[in-house]
């Protein structure tokens, strides 16, 4: 008798480990199916963020590439915007600040090569809130790789004159006011792509 309660305890630690081993084996599932899950609702959220997020202001241009010029007045093949957002350009880059002068593209383009924004008007002198409102967003930026400048001759893509426009490498984002949502738009357009 005594070898079958042996018997019997040894099947009951057999079976006992058994349980054991299947309530881990369960437990590890039950943690696998939750990561996976808990992964595909992070994969969900991803994908629906980036199908309908907006658009990033302003319009793509198509690369110029970075040809470097000897000279500001070398002739070159002519840019694909107005302002200038990729293209040739001269070798040094312009002094991130506001410029009274107005600065020649071949140099500002250089600026937007390494990763700078240019704030650009076609105004003569002022424009009263727009140039205003572009030097208070410059401000605002101090210290990062932004300037402004005039640029006489402001076009969109149909070739409609323009009040303004702000350049980032192969973008620009024009505009004819300085609304609250021009306002918002142009830092927007800043804070992505310098």
């Amino acid at each position: 008798m005594a070898r079958s309660s042996g018997r019997a305890a040894e099947a009951d630690k057999i079976r006992q480990l058994e349980e054991k081993a299947a309530s881990k084996t369960a437990a590890v599932r039950r943690t696998s199916i939750r990561t996976v899950a808990a992964i595909a609702v992070v994969v969900a959220g991803l994908i629906a963020a980036v199908i309908f997020s907006p658009d990033p202001p302003g319009i793509l241009y198509a690369d110029l590439g970075n040809f470097h010029l000897s000279s500001i007045g070398e002739t070159h093949t002519p840019y694909n915007s107005s302002p200038p957002s990729s293209g040739p350009h001269f070798g040094s880059i312009a002094a991130w600040t506001d410029h009274e002068d107005p600065v020649p593209a071949e140099l500002f383009v250089h600026n937007l090569e390494d990763g700078g924004i240019v704030l650009t008007h076609s105004c003569a002198g002022s424009c009263g809130e727009v140039t205003d409102g572009m030097r208070a967003t410059l401000d605002g930026f101090a210290g990062e790789n932004v300037m402004m400048t005039a640029y006489p001759d402001i076009r969109d893509p149909e070739g409609v004159e323009r009040l303004g426009a702000v350049v980032a490498w192969t973008r620009v984002y024009y505009f004819d006011d300085w609304s609250s949502d021009t306002q918002k738009n142009v830092r927007n357009f800043i804070r992505l792509f310098e």
